[in-house]
């Protein structure tokens, strides 16, 4: 079946960028967050909640919107000059949600009781609410940090969002977006790859002083917040994750003790190989020079066929994403890097974007976006509030349909090397979520703590760096990426500090969700229930609901990585088989 490859913005907004609709929203959205201001003055605050769901419905839904027309064509000025009204509009309206979260807190005990009588749906959030605002500053104070945000905190962001669009990579006399530069790390031809990384390189070499200033400037302005708030550095993360320190550290303990397994994965693939020792750009080298090519198509009904052996809902769903435009996959020059999948609550869809470029790794990001998407679906049903599921969990949903992918295919291989091949890019992607995402977690509280004593110079946020990721990857590698700072977004995303550790949460949650089912049956109903409750409890509560699981012990987190040593230890078995 042919499937559309690039998705419709119209049933959104209809115009583009130059959206008439849009602009009418947008007004509309202001006059409402005017009459929620004086609805705050009069401390009307039932009228003032139902109004402030409605306005983030609004906001998100426009916000969306601008982020996919930034998204597919990096180069269109009205999208940018949206970007800047939402930031504005976005900042008035967290400023009278600070202001409703001051009297929130300041309501008495049994007035407090009668406004939850009011929304029990949305009682874990006000309590949320309630809690939060009392390990912030004065009102006054969180507002004008705020206003200063705009073009400060998340003025540094967007700058390291143009520097990247007007960027180019030359790469066989044809000039490359870094979305496409980057897909050149997967191909089959070491030489490929490594004249691809050896470009990344020097292109981010040439910027490193303006990255530089960007991250220590961005750094600072969260370090001086923290500071004044009276905020540790992991506080706030924590707290958007709805995690707890020792479930974190469990998290990392468990990581740290599989690693001589991972370890044993990466020299039984450099063995495969053919060489001594692996480098930075072999972690994503399929096993052979003639790649298994896929097609959209082909990779669209694999998806559809293993979801639909996990949860036939999840199989509708998918496949009316895919028939509907709601995935930009063509690959194209002029798109961001990346993925991601961005939920639309007012029309009630999802958008996703990708570049499909025909490679088994794009099967699985596919796989991994529909899983937001369907996330999406099942909570768009619930009260604003009550959607408001945080990263970790988020990244469980998507991770939890890559792995129901994976998994199925590997058992229906029959023909060994293709089984390798399977195992190969499932344990791989593996590598990046314990691996590549602690280096991450490594550099970011490496460099807040060095940030907090003074401007860190791009020769040693690169130190920095490439320390973290010796630590993380166990010194198995034998050439690292020491700019990867200056050329990973998510170091410079101001919306969700930390933008590392949830992915690792939600891939090894999901393993154990996996593991969990695997042993249970039939999980639809259960797994659908699981997904509802992510945006109204914390992880560990989650976790204690549906699976019966303390995630603040091992015994979890080692269950959920019991799934990988399995693989390793028949990766390892098939890659002598094939050898042989």
């Amino acid at each position: 079946m042919k499937f559309p490859k690039t998705w419709n913005l119209e049933r959104i907004y209809d115009g583009g960028s130059l959206s008439s609709s849009f602009q009418n929203c947008f007004q509309e959205t202001k006059e409402k967050i005017d009459s929620l201001k004086i609805l705050l003055c009069k401390k009307r605050l039932n009228e003032s909640l139902s109004l402030s769901q409605e306005i983030s419905f609004s906001l998100r839904e426009m916000n969306a919107f601008v982020e996919c027309l930034n998204a597919q064509d990096v180069n269109d000025s009205n999208a940018s000059s949206l970007t800047g009204k939402m930031r504005t509009l976005s900042t008035e309206f967290s400023n009278l949600e600070l202001e409703f979260d001051q009297a929130l807190g300041s309501l008495s005990h049994q007035d407090f009781l009668n406004l939850i009588e009011i929304h029990p749906d949305i009682s874990f959030h006000l309590e949320e609410k309630r809690k939060k605002v009392k390990d912030k500053l004065p009102f006054e104070k969180e507002t004008f940090i705020n206003d200063l945000a705009i073009d400060g905190y998340h003025g540094w962001s967007e700058l390291w969002d143009a520097r990247i669009s007007e960027m180019f990579f030359p790469f066989h006399e044809k000039p490359l977006s870094f979305g496409q530069i980057e897909n050149k790390l997967g191909d089959p031809e070491r030489n490929i790859r490594k004249e691809g990384f050896e470009t990344i390189q020097k292109e981010f070499k040439g910027s490193e002083i303006v990255f530089s200033q960007i991250l220590n400037h961005l750094g600072g302005f969260r370090l001086e917040v923290y500071k004044k708030r009276g905020w540790d550095l992991l506080k706030e993360p924590l707290d958007e994750n709805r995690m707890s320190a020792k479930t974190l550290e469990a998290m990392w303990t468990a990581i740290t003790n599989i690693q001589a397994s991972l370890k044993e994965f990466l020299s039984c693939k450099s063995a495969l190989l053919g060489i001594e020792k692996m480098s930075w750009y072999d972690l994503e080298a399929p096993l052979t020079t003639t790649s298994k090519e896929i097609t959209y198509e082909d990779a669209a009904e694999t998806i559809l066929k293993q979801f639909k052996s996990f949860s036939p809902k999840m199989a509708d769903f998918a496949k009316k994403a895919l028939e509907n435009h709601w995935i930009d996959a063509e690959d194209r020059i002029g798109k961001r890097p990346g993925g991601f999948c961005i939920g639309l609550p007012l029309v009630k869809e999802s958008r996703i974007f990708m570049t499909f470029s025909n490679t088994m790794t794009n099967l699985f990001t596919l796989a991994h976006e529909l899983g937001h998407a369907f996330h999406n679906e099942i909570l768009f049903s619930l009260p604003e509030m009550a959607q408001d599921a945080k990263m970790g969990v988020a990244e469980t949903a998507s991770t939890m349909a890559e792995t129901i992918v994976t998994q199925a295919a590997i058992k229906e291989e029959k023909d060994p090397k293709e089984r390798l091949f399977l195992l190969d890019d499932h344990l791989s992607r593996s590598i990046s979520y314990l691996m590549n995402i602690q280096a991450r977690f490594l550099f970011e509280t490496r460099f807040y703590e060095k940030r907090k004593e003074g401007f860190v110079s791009h020769e040693a946020l690169s130190e920095i760096m490439e320390s973290a990721q010796k630590e993380a990857y166990a010194n198995s590698l034998e050439t690292y990426h020491p700019l990867f700072w200056a050329a990973k977004m998510h170091f410079f995303f101001t919306d969700v500090p930390f933008y590392n550790f949830p992915y690792t949460f939600g891939y090894l949650f999901s393993l154990g969700i996996y593991h969990y089912a695997m042993e249970k049956g039939d999980f639809e109903s259960s797994y659908i229930a699981l997904l509802e409750d992510t945006g109204r409890m914390n992880v560990e509560s989650l976790a204690k609901k549906h699976l019966q699981m303390d995630l603040s012990q091992p015994k979890f987190w080692d269950q959920g990585l019991s799934v990988i040593k399995k693989d390793i230890e028949e990766y390892i078995k098939l890659s002598k088989e094939v050898l042989l």
